[in-house]
């Protein structure tokens, strides 16, 4: 559980730095970003759950899921300012 705060805090910045790298709103990209991430990560953790009763997995495979889910929303981001600015 530690793990995923602690990227989910990465993900704020990231999302954060994205958008004002990209000239877009900070605060929205962030938002998004984090509620992706969470979405993300508790669909994962309800699946691995049930899955598995080991641990290790059950708190790293979430978290990697979500974060691999937050990277797909960042690049969406992205494509859609892109697309705008053509």
């Amino acid at each position: 559980m530690l793990l995923a705060k602690i990227i989910a805090v990465a993900i704020l910045v990231w999302f954060f730095l994205s958008a004002k790298e990209h000239e877009q709103q900070p605060f929205k990209w962030a938002i998004i970003g984090l509620i992706g991430y969470a979405i993300t990560w508790e669909a994962a953790h309800l699946l691995t759950d049930k899955l598995t009763e080991n641990r290790l997995v059950a708190a790293t495979v979430p978290a990697a899921i979500a974060t691999i889910g937050a990277f797909f929303i960042r690049v969406k981001l992205i494509a859609d300012v892109k697309s705008d600015n053509i």
